[in-house]
């Protein structure tokens, strides 16, 4: 989080926010079970609206759409964990950092 505005730095309590990361990585494995039930429910109903002219109708677009969900909630899935493994590298990496700069500090004193 900026510290003061203007240049005064930048400080982060990087246990807060692996921790906050983690929430994400649980969110992704909810929405990845929900999806996987969804999917599973449509596949169990089949092709309910049938094989006439009307139901071809219907199933030009549920079918798609259907579809479209599906890999929707993939690309979430996808996204949140993306999400929370760079939200972690970027802690670590200013982890290091800052000891990085301490030891240098150090050294000169």
């Amino acid at each position: 989080m900026p510290n003061g505005g203007g240049g005064a730095g930048f400080t982060a309590d990087p246990d807060a926010v692996k921790s906050a990361a983690a929430k994400l990585g649980i969110a992704a494995d909810q929405l990845d079970e929900a999806g996987k039930e969804l999917l599973a429910a449509m596949n169990s109903l089949g092709a309910c609206w049938g094989d006439d002219d009307a139901g071809k109708e219907f199933a030009k677009d549920y079918e798609p759409g259907a579809q479209g969900s599906s890999e929707g909630f993939a690309n979430v899935v996808e996204a949140l964990r993306g999400m929370q493994h760079n939200v972690e590298r970027s802690m670590t990496a200013f982890t290091n950092a800052e000891e990085e700069i301490k030891s240098t500090l150090d050294k000169k004193v």
